[in-house]
Order: C-alpha cells, then structure tokens, then sequence
C-alpha cells in the first residue's frame, strides 16, 4: 500500500508486524486472537499491502503504536542555505548531499593515487637523469639539465 499525504509517499511495511512480535517476545496465535481473527495461524494477510485502515488500526491498538509505525516514509530531510543578503534560499536534500560527499571523496582519492604516481615517475626520471649525466664523458659537448 502507498499512501500519498502532502506531497510525501509513505510505503506499508508488513514485517514490521514480525518485528513487533519478536521485540515482545510474543507469538502470531496472541496476535491472532487479540484481533478475533482465523487465518490459519498466518499473518500473511494481514503483512500484505492491501491490509485495510480499519485492521490497522486494531493492529496498532494490540502493540499500543502508532499507525504510522507500520509505515516507511519515502522522504529525506531538508536543509536550507540562505545567502548573505536573505533572498538567495538553496534547498538540499541530505541524501544527495553525503552521495555526493561520497563521490568526491572518491575522487580526492583518486588524485592522491595520481599524484603518487607521479612524484615515483619524477624520481625515476631524475635518477635515470642523474645516471646518464654520470656516463658522459667530462669532454664531451651535453645539452643535457
């Protein structure tokens, strides 16, 4: 089941039922009878998406919950920026933000091996420099530096 309130999607999530059971250390048939009802010992009809509000609600009742805790909200966090002067407003989502974190990390990381690659092949180079400079003879004409 997804609901959709203010723009926002929340997703219905049947094995929070489980978790609920377990956290309490309590089984399926005193969820079962706590609600009145005969599924043959399952919960599968009450952990599918098409459960209605009214069972939900009983549901909730049983664990002293709130509904919404057997809902996943599809939103993330806000953070907003406001420039110098007050009229420049960024929005951010969170998410995007360490995603992005993320890649630039990856990127930093990145360089840094690229870089030390380098400074090796430098170091090769000025040594394999160094060691021709030592093969020349001292009458000999180098443009070599």
């Amino acid at each position: 089941m997804l609901i959709k309130l203010n723009s926002e999607y929340y997703m219905y999530n049947g094995a929070i039922i489980r978790a609920l059971l377990k956290e309490r250390k309590l089984k399926i048939k005193d969820l079962l009878e706590g609600l009145d009802m005969k599924t043959g010992g399952t919960l599968r009809p009450l952990e599918e998406a098409d459960i209605k509000a009214s069972k939900l609600e009983e549901i909730a009742d049983f664990f002293g919950v709130s509904i919404d805790t057997f809902f996943i909200r599809n939103k993330q966090p806000h953070i907003s920026v406001v420039g110098s002067n007050n009229k420049n407003i960024a929005c951010f989502t969170v998410g995007a933000l360490e995603e992005k974190t993320a890649n630039l990390q990856a990127l930093i990381e990145e360089k840094d091996k690229r870089i030390e690659l380098l400074e090796t092949v430098n170091k090769m180079l000025k040594k394999e420099l160094e060691e021709i400079k030592n093969k020349i003879t001292p009458g000999q004409d180098t443009d070599i530096k």
